[in-house]
């Protein structure tokens, strides 16, 4: 069950990682060590670095 919830993980990280323009073969390493937890903190991750770019006052379209 494990084996397949982290393979499941893997291809919905992979597919996260191309949209966002995140690093890949971190994220990929990640969510098959993790499982779905690997995307609450990939999710995490995106929103930190997103803020820092463009400053926490700043509006921000993400549709």
């Amino acid at each position: 069950m494990y084996f397949l919830l982290s393979v499941v993980s893997i291809v919905v990280m992979y597919s996260e990682a191309i949209k966002k323009g995140m690093p890949i073969k971190r994220w990929l390493l990640l969510a098959g060590l993790l499982g779905p937890i690997g995307w609450c903190l990939f999710n995490l991750h995106y929103r930190r670095a997103l803020l820092r770019c463009v400053g926490i006052q700043a509006c921000v379209w993400r549709p």
